[in-house]
């Protein structure tokens, strides 16, 4: 191999270490948390009706995980993003997650995480549109609870729990999208 092909393999090889793209979107595999650097544990397309992408979700850890249990340790921070593939608004966003936060729990969950939601759908109320292109994050730090960003602007906090609720949507004994539970676990395979 000369030189030239050898350069032309090594820029091809460290360009996908820096970024996976799932359906367009470009997904780093580092992200920086407060003051924690998190690894991309896994990303996926929400797909509705089989053929409908709607928000590409990436989860971020201090290493990577491939149990729920793992992932949802409270010891550890996290983040998610979600990256609206078209635009909702915040109350078509706060009634689907709502629905899928109470099909993951039980009442008695419900009822101790209720002030979370509270906070949650609080934070939200302020904001009408969520537009294609639009980024939420939540960023979890044990010391300090839930950060809530859109679009790199903080938007609001809450309670440490709350985390654990939110992603027990996808990672839940009822995920959303079984396929984007593995995602998220880096198990896109199925091998749990």
């Amino acid at each position: 191999m000369n030189f030239a092909s050898l350069l032309v393999l090594l820029m091809f090889l460290s360009g996908g270490a820096n970024a996976l793209e799932v359906v367009g979107i470009k997904v780093p595999e580092k992200v920086q948390s407060g003051d924690q650097s998190l690894v991309l544990n896994g990303a996926g397309a929400r797909v509705l009706v089989s053929v409908f992408n709607v928000y590409v979700i990436a989860l971020y850890l201090p290493e990577k995980k491939h149990t729920v249990a793992e992932v949802l340790a409270e010891d550890a921070s996290k983040r998610a993003t979600l990256t609206f593939l078209y635009g909702v608004t915040s109350a078509q966003l706060l009634d689907a997650t709502y629905k899928l936060i109470a099909e993951n729990h039980s009442a008695e969950e419900l009822k101790k995480a209720e002030t979370g939601w509270k906070a949650f759908a609080a934070i939200f109320d302020h904001i009408k549109d969520i537009n294609k292109d639009d980024q939420i994050a939540l960023d979890y730090n044990p010391a300090t609870g839930t950060r809530v960003s859109l679009n790199g602007r903080e938007i609001g906090r809450i309670e440490a729990g709350f985390m654990r609720l939110f992603l027990k949507v996808w990672l839940g004994e009822r995920p959303v999208q079984a396929d984007l539970k593995d995602r998220l676990l880096g198990v896109a395979d199925g091998k749990r």
